[in-house]
């Protein structure tokens, strides 16, 4: 190979690692590509989330979302749908996965509203299963963040897919019901996916999904403090 040709292709490589960057440097994006796994009793009043929603949402237009002031967060369920490549993950990890995903929901929660046990007037009950997740390959993920010969492999792995390789990811699905009636006042179903964010390679295989559970605690308390 010549030094034209040579620095052609090193052009041609730049190129294609700058453009696998994710946009304002987000940790996870929304993946609109979504799975039902059955965790949800209906499906059918699901519509496709907005701008910082989940990819499919439900919200009742009837509720006073101010009137609630307390909330109930249920132990976040890991639910094994057909699939579900938590299938092939230890139980002691899918636990701590689950764990870990419902402190950082009564973590957000907890800034705005009472986090109770017991059912009560102005109570709202949150359920939430984690559905799937995927490790990413750390060693990979690293080395395509900074190595522009990796991110080519990168993009020629994940042609055809929605995702970016190497990455991790997470699905879930959660309602809030009024935890006195039982009445359904929201619902959705969401997955994301890590990012090729400059900087952000990491040793640790479930980064992504735990930086999906932020993102998802964050997005829900601020969808609550909208309709407030």
């Amino acid at each position: 190979m010549n030094f034209k040709s040579l620095g052609a292709f090193l052009c041609l490589l730049l190129l294609v690692s700058c453009a696998s960057q994710s946009p304002m440097g987000e940790s996870t994006v929304r993946v609109d590509e979504v799975k039902k796994s059955g965790f949800l009793e209906d499906y059918s009043i699901l519509k496709q989330g907005g701008e910082g929603e989940a990819s499919l949402v439900y919200w009742d237009q009837n509720t006073n979302f101010s009137a609630y002031d307390k909330v109930i967060v249920d132990p976040v369920t890991v639910w094994l749908g057909a699939g579900s490549n938590l299938n092939n993950v230890s139980p002691k990890e899918r636990q701590q996965l689950a764990n870990e995903f419902h402190a950082a929901i009564v973590k957000k929660l907890g800034e705005d509203y009472r986090i109770v046990k017991e059912a009560g007037p102005g109570t709202m009950r949150v359920r939430v299963a984690l559905t799937d997740a995927q490790e990413s390959n750390p060693t990979l993920d690293t080395i395509s963040t900074y190595i522009p010969q990796a991110r080519l492999l990168q993009t020629i792995v994940t042609m055809g897919s929605d995702t970016a390789g190497f990455v991790g990811e997470a699905s879930a699905e959660g309602e809030v019901r009024d935890a006195e009636t039982g009445a359904l006042l929201a619902a959705g179903v969401d997955r994301r996916a890590g990012t090729k964010s400059l900087g952000d390679g990491t040793f640790d295989s479930w980064d992504d999904a735990r930086k999906a559970f932020e993102a998802w605690a964050d997005q829900f308390s601020a969808n609550l403090k909208k309709r407030q």
